[in-house]
């Protein structure tokens, strides 16, 4: 048996959707995996290492000197680290979704919010104002020039350049905030300045950090920019230049998945808003081993009067909802990536891949590996008892 790869997750930003991507890859090729957290500690690096996965921030690191044996892949795409690979997010079409997303919920008034000037950041604001002026309308850029902590450090003055802009843009408004974190510190400030979210203002965010979006005073919608696949495809670029593959790829670009949609662009009636919570949070939870009943506990709703009310409102059970999520989720990774079908059976929530084979068949009338051979984009299962994983 061959000697286990070490690889080390070198990432100054992460998310859980981005290591999981990692671990995933990892797992099938049996790789010892660790991911730097205590930098501190390990300033000398280590020849150990024979691969790392890069996610650094803007200032030079001489990862070279960190780790003169590895073969390193850059997640980021930062010109001024070294590296064999790299990958980026698709910044552009991520801008252009936004604004096609905005525009479509009949805003003709935009602003891009951002903190500071830097990459992708820019890159993310000055994609969406073009694509917007290619729609017929006009973007407002701000930055405040400051991280986010300036919502607590130094309020006042923000909140008075913010009601500003926001004078000077118009109402009612659409915010394009190209990270999670700038879309809470917008929201923030918008309420204590009384706008009211989303019916004022409506805010979309990028990167779907559930753990940010949803735990907002206003949940979050958000792009969801498929952290998991830059992290899966950077661990399999990796690993070609670990095995010494004559010709592996050496810049490799992944797209935008789409929109999670929660309160911050939507107005929900009163009435809904319990079917509305269940949505978002099979939405935000589907790749987790979650049932209907775990849902209304983790929600605190009536098991009766929701179950009702949902399928009164939806067409559906709450447990068919969960397998229509999960399979549509399959579908996309089906059909936009190679990923094996274990991997697309845990990413998409099922632990067990054979028993996600036989409801994927029962569904689509095909099994995984025939869906992806045909290249079924954009197939969805028919709502009805055949959506039951039983």
């Amino acid at each position: 048996m061959a000697a286990s790869k070490h690889v080390l997750a070198h990432l100054r930003w992460s998310t859980p959707k981005l290591e999981h991507g990692i671990r995933a890859y990892a797992r099938e090729a049996g790789w010892t995996l660790s991911f730097m957290r205590n930098s501190e500690e390990y300033p000398l690096g280590s020849r150990k290492v024979q691969g790392v996965l890069l996610y650094a921030g803007h200032r030079p690191l001489d990862v070279r000197s960190l780790y003169p044996s590895a073969k390193i892949v850059d997640l980021r795409s930062v010109e001024c680290h070294a590296a064999d690979a790299r990958l980026q997010l698709d910044h552009e079409k991520i801008a252009r979704l936004a604004a096609d997303h905005l525009h479509g919920l009949g805003f003709r008034n935009f602003l891009g919010f951002a903190c500071k000037p830097i990459m992708p950041i820019t890159e993310r604001l000055e994609a969406f104002k073009k694509r917007i002026s290619e729609l017929g309308s006009k973007t407002t850029i701000f930055y405040t020039g400051h991280w986010p902590e300036q919502i607590v450090l130094d309020p006042d003055d923000l909140k008075k350049r913010l009601r500003a802009v926001v004078r000077r843009t118009g109402l009612p408004l659409a915010v394009f905030a190209p990270d999670d974190d700038y879309a809470v510190s917008f929201i923030q400030v918008a309420i204590e300045l009384d706008y009211r979210i989303p019916e004022d203002i409506v805010v979309l965010g990028a990167n779907n950090d559930r753990a940010v979006c949803e735990t907002c005073i206003v949940p979050v919608s958000s792009i969801d920019v498929d952290l998991g696949r830059l992290g899966y495809e950077g661990a399999r670029v990796l690993d070609g230049l670990l095995r010494d593959d004559p010709d592996p790829p050496r810049r490799v670009v992944v797209p935008p998945l789409g929109i999670e949609t929660r309160a911050s662009t939507v107005v929900p009636s009163v009435s809904s808003k319990a079917v509305t919570a269940v949505q978002e949070y099979i939405r935000e939870h589907f790749a987790e081993k979650i049932t209907p009943q775990t849902v209304l506990q983790d929600l605190r709703l009536s098991r009766t009067s929701t179950f009702s009310r949902f399928r009164n409102a939806i067409g559906r059970t709450i447990g068919q909802e969960i397998t229509r999520v999960r399979l549509e989720h399959a579908c996309r990774l089906l059909t936009n990536t190679d990923y094996k079908i274990d991997a697309v059976a845990r990413m998409s929530g099922y632990a067990n891949t054979s028993a996600f084979c036989r409801l994927f068949r029962r569904v689509y009338q095909v099994s995984p590996a025939a869906f992806r051979d045909k290249g079924s984009l954009g197939a969805t299962a028919t709502p009805g008892a055949t959506m039951d994983p039983g």
